[in-house]
């Protein structure tokens, strides 16, 4: 696997509350979390994630998917802990993304509203679904996706890394076949880019980077109002 990221404060925010993790030489995974906004030091709980969760990574034992559970539980821990210790902290949170390869398959561990999607064949799929109170509408049919999308408490998260000792993880696993791309994101590009748009990009002919700046671009160009993380994978090694 090959893994690309870019990430831009953006045009409104003061600091960048993002964080990712790419894999060092013999790695096979990476993650992105986005500290939470509006609450305290979300900069920091989206930076200790990433660590806490590499940090774990590395040192497990177990199986990707069993790995990637433990770690995430390690972080919520950690940020959950050093929140409680320090009251300028207290409530800060993260979203988290990650994704693993190992034997073929792709293990994505999932907590908030940063996504995951799958591009294969020409399509794009998102494969995670989002912890917020929208996606619970949208859910029960209550609201379309396009009403979502532009819902004043679209950004209301109602799971994330940090805010409780205890987390549940959505884990899922899917066969990889050559060319599969993933792209993990923070929900500025998400909220800002259709997901026909970040197909375009995604699949266009230019190097991988570039397709990565030309999403955040579009972004940008609707104002920017968020942090923008991304991370495009590509898995180009992994026989049909």
């Amino acid at each position: 696997m090959k893994a690309f990221a870019r990430t831009d404060i953006g045009k409104i925010r003061p600091i960048n509350e993002d964080s990712f993790y790419l894999p060092a030489p013999g790695e096979r995974f990476c993650a992105v979390a986005d500290g939470m906004g509006g609450h305290n030091a979300g900069e920091i709980a989206s930076a200790m994630a990433i660590q806490v969760f590499a940090e774990g990574m590395r040192k497990s034992g177990l199986s990707a998917e069993a790995a990637m559970k433990s770690a995430v539980e390690q972080a919520n821990l950690a940020i959950y802990t050093a929140a409680q210790k320090t009251p300028a902290q207290r409530g800060m949170g993260t979203t988290f993304t990650a994704f693993c390869e190992e034997g073929g398959v792709a293990h994505i561990a999932h907590v908030g509203d940063s996504r995951a999607y799958l591009i294969r064949n020409g399509a794009i799929v998102r494969v995670t679904t989002d912890h917020t109170l929208v996606e619970e509408m949208v859910l029960k049919g209550m609201i379309t996706l396009q009403e979502a999308r532009v819902h004043p408490r679209r950004n209301y998260i109602t799971r994330s890394l940090g805010t409780a000792d205890h987390v549940e993880v959505d884990l899922l696993s899917i066969e990889l076949c050559r060319g599969d791309l993933f792209l993990l994101c923070s929900d500025g590009l998400s909220g800002a880019v259709e997901e026909r748009e970040l197909l375009k990009c995604a699949i266009c002919s230019k190097d991988y980077a570039q397709r990565l700046e030309d999403m955040v671009s579009i972004a940008l160009k609707r104002g920017g109002h968020d942090n923008i993380t991304a991370i495009l994978i590509a898995c180009e090694e992994v026989c049909e």
